[in-house]
């Protein structure tokens, strides 16, 4: 691959739904994470009701998928305002390693920019160290806190 091969963050909407659920599924089973054929179709729609709450874009390129990125907005005050979070990045595994992660970024970055969000999270697992290297590369910074999470409600 070469950086003349067209990447494509096409928008998702509904109709994209089928076409969706299996690259979640396989990303869940990825990282050993439940995963919900139903809760997740019905958070998606959820989503595309309300299109304030974030991104769901498909990865394409040579005219086929190659995964996922979804970016959830929110309101910070230590940020300065409407930032944005890389809740899920997913690349088929046939095509990791050859720089798709680091050009999604970059062309999630333009889109946030256009947004006028004033900054971009996004999380890593502690294990995944060749990920945490390139996210730092990229210019993201580990402000040394952890990401605490507690459910208020059953899904």
């Amino acid at each position: 691959m070469t950086d003349n091969d067209p990447l494509n963050l096409r928008p998702t909407q509904v109709k994209d739904l089928t076409r969706i659920l299996p690259l979640v599924e396989a990303f869940y089973q990825h990282f050993s994470y439940p995963f919900s054929q139903t809760e997740k179709a019905q958070t998606l729609r959820e989503l595309w009701n309300n299109p304030d709450r974030g991104c769901f874009w498909l990865i394409e390129q040579d005219q086929g998928v190659v995964g996922y990125v979804y970016v959830s907005f929110y309101f910070s005050l230590e940020f300065g305002g409407r930032t944005a979070f890389i809740d899920e990045l997913f690349i088929s595994s046939d095509r990791r390693g050859q720089g798709i992660g680091s050009r999604i970024i970059e062309l999630v970055e333009g889109e946030c920019r256009k947004l006028n969000l004033k900054a971009l999270h996004l999380e890593s697992e502690r294990s995944n160290e060749r990920a945490t290297a390139l996210y730092k590369r990229m210019g993201f910074v580990d402000y040394d806190r952890r990401l605490l999470t507690k459910h208020l409600n059953d899904c």
